[in-house]
């Protein structure tokens, strides 16, 4: 390709009747500022190779506004837009500069998105460094950016910008992504493929759905001082972690089938239902309790009444975890959840209530069983013997029967120590059938 200079490029873009630049790489050895009053209105850029200083793209009056298309570019040197554009398509071009700013300015359709068209040559835009910023501006029609590629060396940031129209992000790659005091007008659909992203002071007035299938255990949804006016959706969305802080959803939102390692809810209010029937929460233990018991509560208002029981448990657990053993600090609140958690999971498994009910009674019985027949020598061959050991253990499940059950008459026991172990067996007994019943009624409408 033919190299010129920054002020040779300058030249031919003044041009009055050049429509398309193509095949050339751009040396630019100083600063290079392009003032748009000169330039075509329509105006194509293609494979071309911006090396050396910065190059700017301004203009100060705003009668006429251009439309420019970047195709297959390769950009070395810092660019930064500041004017009113009609529209701005960015196509399968390569950011290998530090910065790339777009401030100040107005624009209706800005887009970046790969060329389809082309069907042995689909490349998207890709940022191999830097800082990808924009900020101070305003977009009346659509912004779209799409199968974009930013490595893990780029940051993106948008602040104090204003979409009038549909903003869409759709099938980006990138690493970390910052919104601050952003105002989304209309739709807004954000689909990225692995993301850390943060949104800070933004208002969501439209429709508003999240998408996103990253595994990866750095990925993180973040949102601080937010509002969301119309339905949000973030159905079946796979984070490692979601936080919300001091963020208002006015209307209906979803979480339904997303799956999160962590979630935090601090001071965050949901106006209406919100949805977060099959949510799964992978890492339970770095969940605090207000955040399980906020989920919980939205999950009743909703009548899930199997996800409700699902996290009343987690918030049990969590409370477990909370408490010690200390006599005048939880020792009572700790011991009951403790016999809760052994015996049926804090209510999840009424298998394990019907296991420990038996086990438990039959443990305790057995005690009873030896100190009754301490005087006479047992022989463990003769049935009989297992037949009153197995018949008498069935009569000591019977919470209401305070008889010996080792004894065919009905008679009481008459040593005081026996009368302990069968009153606290008895408790355990009634215990585990309590908790089995519960664990049954979570089922109950």
């Amino acid at each position: 390709m033919e190299v010129i200079s920054g002020k040779e490029f300058q030249e031919i873009i003044y041009s009055n009747n050049v429509e398309t630049i193509s095949d050339i790489i751009v040396e630019i050895k100083t600063p290079l500022n392009i003032d748009l009053e000169k330039v075509n209105l329509f105006i194509t850029l293609s494979n071309i190779k911006f090396t050396g200083k910065q190059i700017q793209f301004y203009k100060y009056k705003k009668e006429c506004l251009h439309r420019f298309r970047f195709e297959d570019c390769l950009f070395e040197s810092n660019i930064f837009i500041e004017s009113d554009f009609e529209d701005i398509a960015f196509i399968s071009n390569t950011f290998n500069c530090d910065r790339f700013h777009i401030r100040k300015s107005t624009i209706r359709v800005l887009e970046f998105s790969n060329d389809e068209s082309n069907t042995y040559h689909i490349t998207s835009n890709i940022f191999k460094k830097g800082n990808f910023k924009i900020y101070e501006c305003n977009f009346d029609s659509i912004f779209w950016i799409k199968n974009v590629q930013l490595m893990k060396e780029v940051s993106f940031d948008i602040s104090t910008v204003n979409f009038h129209d549909g903003c869409y992000f759709d099938s980006i790659s990138l690493d970390q992504i910052m919104f601050y005091n952003c105002n989304f007008s209309k739709e807004f659909r954000y689909d990225s493929l692995y993301n850390n992203s943060q949104f800070i002071e933004c208002n969501f007035l439209g429709l508003t759905d999240f998408i996103s299938y990253s595994n990866s255990d750095s990925s993180f949804l973040n949102f601080e001082s937010c509002i969301f006016s119309k339905l949000t959706k973030f159905n079946h969305y796979i984070a490692h972690k979601l936080r919300l802080e001091d963020t208002t959803f006015i209307d209906k939102v979803s979480f339904q089938g997303s799956t999160f390692d962590i979630i935090k809810i601090e001071r965050s209010i949901f106006e209406k239902t919100v949805w977060f029937d099959e949510i799964q929460i992978n890492q339970l233990n770095n969940c605090d309790r207000k955040t399980l018991r906020i989920i919980k509560q939205e999950l009743q208002k909703a009548e899930n009444r199997i996800d409700f029981n699902r996290f009343r448990a987690y918030e049990l657990a969590a409370h477990y975890k909370e408490l010690d053993w200390k006599w005048n600090s939880g020792f009572i609140d700790k011991s009951i959840l403790y016999l809760t958690k052994i015996s049926t999971d804090f209510g999840n498994s009424w298998r394990k209530a019907l296991r420990f009910t038996i086990v438990g009674g039959f443990s305790i019985y057995l005690i009873l069983y030896i100190i009754e027949n301490r005087d006479y020598s047992i022989d463990i061959l003769n049935c009989d013997n297992w037949g009153r050991l197995f018949s008498g253990f069935f009569r000591f499940l019977l919470v209401t029967d305070f008889y010996n059950p080792l004894e065919t008459d009905r008679v009481y026991l008459t040593n005081p120590f026996s009368w302990l172990i069968f009153i606290f067996g008895k408790i355990v007994i009634a215990f585990g059938i309590y908790e089995m019943i519960q664990s049954f009624r979570k089922f109950k409408a």
